[in-house]
C-alpha cells in the first residue's frame, strides 16, 4: 500500500548588500529594515540552495481515497543551478 508523506521544503537564497553605519549592530538593523520595506529584493538569481525533509513516518491511504491535487505523485525541479526531482529525493 502507498503512503502519503509530509515533505518540508526549504529554499535558501542569499544577496550580500552594503551597508553604511557606526556600528555591527546598527548595520545589521539598517539591513533588516531595508529588506522589511522591501528596499533589498531576492530572486532567482539570489538563489543558493534548497532542502527536502520527510517530518514523518507516512500515512498509509487507499488509492482513491485522495484527489489529485491533494498531493504530489512526482514533480521535477530546475532551479537553474542544477536539477532535483521530488519523486527521487534528489
Amino acid at each position: 500500500m502507498k503512503k502519503i508523506y509530509k515533505v518540508a521544503v526549504t529554499e535558501i537564497y542569499r544577496k550580500v548588500v552594503s551597508v553604511e553605519a557606526q556600528s555591527e549592530k546598527e548595520a545589521h538593523q539598517r539591513a533588516w529594515d531595508a529588506w522589511n520595506n522591501t528596499e533589498i529584493i531576492l530572486d532567482l538569481e539570489d538563489f543558493e540552495a534548497a532542502e527536502m525533509h520527510v517530518m514523518d513516518k507516512g500515512q498509509e491511504v487507499s488509492e482513491g481515497k485522495l484527489s489529485e491535487d491533494s498531493y504530489i505523485k512526482g514533480c521535477n525541479y530546475d532551479f537553474g543551478r542544477g536539477k532535483g526531482t521530488a519523486k527521487n529525493g534528489r
